[in-house]
């Protein structure tokens, strides 16, 4: 599944990232590694909000477009 369908208050897993390799580079710098758990947070019309696992407190704000190439399986936290 992809990160567009997660639905709140779960946590997810990246398996990839089925992007251009420009957005693949930002993402990958902003900590959406493959292994990297998600809490999904919010899950809007034309948004999608996730905490990342990085340890950093990062939440982050992502358009369902890009939300569609981020591969995702459900996860345990």
């Amino acid at each position: 599944m992809n990160l567009a369908d997660a639905q709140p208050n779960t946590v997810v897993t990246i398996i990839d990232i089925d992007a251009g390799p420009g957005l693949k580079a930002r993402l990958l710098g902003m900590g959406f590694v493959s292994g990297a758990k998600l809490k999904v947070i919010e899950n809007r019309d034309g948004h999608i909000v996730v905490a990342l696992d990085s340890g950093y407190g990062r939440v982050v704000a992502l358009s369902k477009g890009i939300a569609k190439k981020i591969i995702v399986a459900s996860s345990t936290v």
